[in-house]
């Protein structure tokens, strides 16, 4: 019986109940937040510093390993995989809006910009602050930790490594999308456009064992489709964007009032994301 939840070899538990663990620990912290009354940026900000204490005690008490084998490793490295990300990101979503353009599919007006009002540029700021937030705590739950552990756990002697790794990308990339699914506007076409999007992202993690491009991708994905260029992220408007951006195509391309991830244009600038990914991960990588 004890062999069910405890790996004598490793000296630890086994990894489904490491996840169930950390992932119930999540959801608590997630509910007490609520309950405390945080809310909005606040909320998301301060669950970010919770992930850092449950990644800490996934790591050293139940894992036993560093936390830099989640792929968090604060070096010069690091940092330029950061920052190329972020670049990647901002490039694909540019594409899908230049797209839009010559579709003639949105109207674009600067109206915040010209005539910034009180606290716009503080408001860009603090939207700059809560992305971030989001990112870390996605990126380090559904790539860091999931994947780490899934693959473990997947492992089997016949099925090989490899396998064990795609299938704990794909388990990790669907469970990112589901919790997607409450978002105002969501429809099962958003939910399979964001669990791609959780491959996207797992694939420069699974390639460098570094969080840092997609941490970086994560960010700016969010903060150009949202404060830069005004349009909806997963369901949500921002109040302050530098742009204003109204769609006027076809919900399956503009996803409407959710965002591109609903509609075709999301899974376009997935691919254009991919394919920047490729090259960058070809130069400086060797892949």
């Amino acid at each position: 019986m004890k062999t069910l939840f405890f790996s004598s070899y490793e000296n630890r538990l086994r990894s489904f109940w490491r996840i169930l663990i950390v992932t119930a620990i999540l959801l608590t912290s997630i509910a007490v937040l609520g309950l405390w009354g945080f809310s909005g940026y606040g909320f998301t900000i301060v669950l970010a510093f919770v992930m850092i204490a449950i990644l800490w005690f996934g790591s050293r008490k139940l894992d036993r390993r560093p936390i830099s084998e989640y792929g968090i490793k604060f070096k010069k490295s690091w940092f330029i995989d950061f920052f190329a990300g972020n670049v990647l990101a901002a490039l694909a979503m540019g594409g899908i809006v230049l797209i839009h353009i010559g579709m003639g599919w949105v109207e674009i007006r600067f109206e915040q910009f010209t005539r910034p009002s009180d606290g716009f540029y503080l408001g860009l700021g603090l939207t700059l602050i809560f992305m971030a937030a989001v990112s870390f705590w996605e990126e380090t739950y559904f790539r860091g930790y999931l994947i780490r552990n899934l693959q473990e756990g997947l492992h089997f002697k016949k099925s090989g490594k490899s396998l064990a790794v795609i299938a704990a990308v794909i388990v990790s990339s669907l469970l990112f999308g589901l919790t997607h699914l409450g978002n105002p506007n969501a429809s099962w076409i958003s939910t399979l456009n964001i669990s791609i999007a959780g491959m996207v992202f797992a694939y420069p993690y699974i390639i460098t064992k570094s969080l840092a491009i997609p941490l970086g991708m994560h960010l700016s994905w969010n903060y150009f489709q949202g404060a830069v260029f005004g349009l909806p992220v997963s369901g949500n408007q921002f109040e302050h964007m530098l742009m204003v951006a109204e769609t006027t195509g076809p919900e399956t391309f503009t996803g409407g009032n959710f965002g591109p991830e609903a509609g075709a244009a999301g899974l376009l600038g997935l691919m254009i994301l991919l394919t920047l990914n490729e090259i960058y991960l070809t130069v400086f990588y060797n892949n």
